[in-house]
C-alpha cells in the first residue's frame, strides 16, 4: 500500500500522519478461561487506538478507600501475596489525586479502517495527539460515584476460585451518573452509551508483578453527537458516526495490556490508595449481533491482527 502524508505546522515543528503499512505485534489471551461474564471483546477491522500514558497525566486509575474496614476498600482476592483490588475506576479527569490529574485517559495514536474519519483528519490537518477518551463521573458528581464494584460480593460482582489463576469482576454505575466520551482539544465532541466494565486480571506469572495480563472491555454501546458545537469539531463528530453507522451502528471498547513497574504509580491521596497505570485502549466498530459470550468463546483472541494492517501513526518531523 502507497504511503500517505499530511504535514501539521504547529510553531516550529510539525507533525506528520502517515498511512502506513504496520506490522501489528500480536499478544494473546485465551478468553476460552473467562467462566462468568455476559460479553467478550468482538474482533472489528475498524478501530481507534488510544494509548494512556502515565508520563502525561493520562492512564487507568484505580481507587480505594484507605481505611481497610471500609466497604470501599476493596476486596481481598485468592491469589497469595495480594493487596486489596482497587474498589473505583476513573479517567484522570477526575482523579482524587491532583498530582495525576489530567484532561484525559488517552490519547489517539492510531486509525484503522473508518474512511471518513481519517480523511477529515486529513483534510483538516487535524493531529492524531488531539482526539482524546475520558470516562468518569460527571463534573457534578462526587468521585465515588464513578465505576465501582458495588456489594463487592464474590459470585456477583467478582469471580475467584484458590484454584484459578485469574480473576473476574464486573465494575458498574449509575448511568445517570457518569459519562464516557471523545474529546477534540478539550472540547467533547461524542458521548456514548452508558456501559459497566468487565475486568479480567491474570496471575500467569506467580509471584512477579510482571508479565500479566490485566484487559477490560465493555458492551456494545451507542455513540452520540455533543450538541452546540463550533463547525470543525460538529464535522468530525459527524465524519466518526458515519463510520460507525457503516461498520454497525456500535461500538465497544476493549484493552488488553500486559503492564510493566514502568507503567505503575503509586499514591494516597484525600483517604484513598490510588494505583495509576498506563495501558492500550481500542474503541472497535461493532454490530448488535453475534456478540460472544463467556461460556461459549473458545480458543485466542488476538490483540490486533497478525500479518499486516494499513494504520496511521503520529510521527514528530524535525524542523
Amino acid at each position: 500500500m502507497p504511503n500517505s502524508s499530511l504535514s501539521l505546522f504547529l510553531g516550529v515543528a510539525a507533525t506528520a500522519l502517515v498511512l502506513t503499512p504496520t506490522t501489528a505485534v500480536a499478544q494473546t489471551f485465551d478468553f476460552g478461561r473467562v467462566e462468568n461474564l455476559p460479553v467478550l471483546p468482538i474482533e472489528s477491522d475498524s478501530v481507534l487506538s488510544f494509548f494512556g500514558d502515565i508520563a502525561n497525566n493520562e492512564g487507568n486509575i484505580g481507587f480505594s478507600n484507605a481505611d481497610r474496614t471500609a466497604p470501599d476498600a476493596g476486596h481481598i482476592g485468592f491469589r497469595p501475596g495480594t493487596d486489596n483490588v482497587r474498589y473505583y475506576a476513573i479517567g484522570p479527569g477526575r482523579s482524587p489525586d491532583p498530582a495525576t490529574r489530567g484532561t484525559r485517559s488517552a490519547t489517539l495514536e492510531g486509525v484503522t479502517g473508518l474512511p471518513n474519519f481519517f480523511n477529515y483528519l486529513k483534510e483538516n490537518d487535524i493531529p492524531l495527539s488531539s482526539i482524546g477518551l475520558d470516562f468518569g463521573p460527571k463534573s457534578d458528581r462526587d468521585v465515588t460515584k464513578t465505576w465501582n464494584l458495588g456489594e463487592d460480593k464474590l459470585g456477583q460482582d467478582w469471580f475467584g476460585s484458590p484454584d484459578s489463576t485469574i480473576e473476574e469482576s464486573i465494575f458498574q454505575a449509575n448511568p445517570d451518573d457518569v459519562e464516557n466520551f471523545i474529546t477534540f482539544g478539550t472540547t467533547k465532541i461524542i458521548d456514548f452509551g452508558y456501559t459497566p466494565f468487565y475486568f479480567v486480571s491474570a496471575n500467569d506469572n506467580p509471584g512477579s508483578p510482571v508479565g500479566n495480563f490485566n484487559n477490560f472491555w465493555g458492551n456494545p454501546i451507542p455513540a452520540f453527537k455533543v450538541p452546540g458545537l463550533d463547525p470543525l469539531a460538529s464535522g468530525l463528530a459527524d465524519a466518526f458516526l458515519q463510520d460507525v453507522a457503516a461498520g454497525g451502528g456500535l461500538i465497544q471498547q476493549v484493552s488488553i495490556a500486559q503492564p510493566e513497574l514502568s507503567d505503575l504509580s503509586f499514591s494516597v491521596s484525600q483517604g484513598f490508595e490510588i494505583i495509576t497505570f498506563s495501558y492500550p485502549i481500542e474503541i472497535r466498530i461493532v454490530g448488535s449481533t453475534s456478540v460472544p459470550e463467556g461460556s461459549s468463546v473458545l480458543g485466542l483472541f488476538m490483540l490486533g491482527a497478525l500479518g499486516t494492517v494499513a494504520r496511521i501513526t503520529s510521527k514528530k518531523l524535525k524542523q
